[in-house]
């Protein structure tokens, strides 16, 4: 994608290395496709972990056999209900 920085945004045309933060809902869907895309055995022993004070939301399982249940996890909050939803304040960043 010529023209665009590394994420896909049109960078600031004064600085190269400029980008544009991802929304929530765009980090979430991020992580949804990653998730989607991985393919495990259910007998995996493959830790995920998205519990880092940075973080929008707390997931935590085992690829493979813990596939499906993050999933769920991310489409509820996807979905609108985002009760699980980490604040700014509390992202530590």
């Amino acid at each position: 994608m010529e023209g665009y920085n590394i994420i896909g945004n049109k960078p600031d045309q004064s600085n190269p290395f400029s980008f544009e933060e991802l929304s929530v809902t765009e980090t979430l869907e991020e992580i949804k496709e990653f998730l989607t895309a991985v393919d495990i055995p259910r007998d995996g022993k493959t830790i995920f972990r998205s519990d880092h004070a940075s973080n929008y939301l707390v997931l935590k399982g085992r690829l493979g056999r813990d596939k499906d249940k993050l999933l769920v996890e991310l489409e509820s909050v996807l979905d609108g209900d985002d009760s699980n939803i980490r604040p700014e304040w509390l992202r530590g960043l």
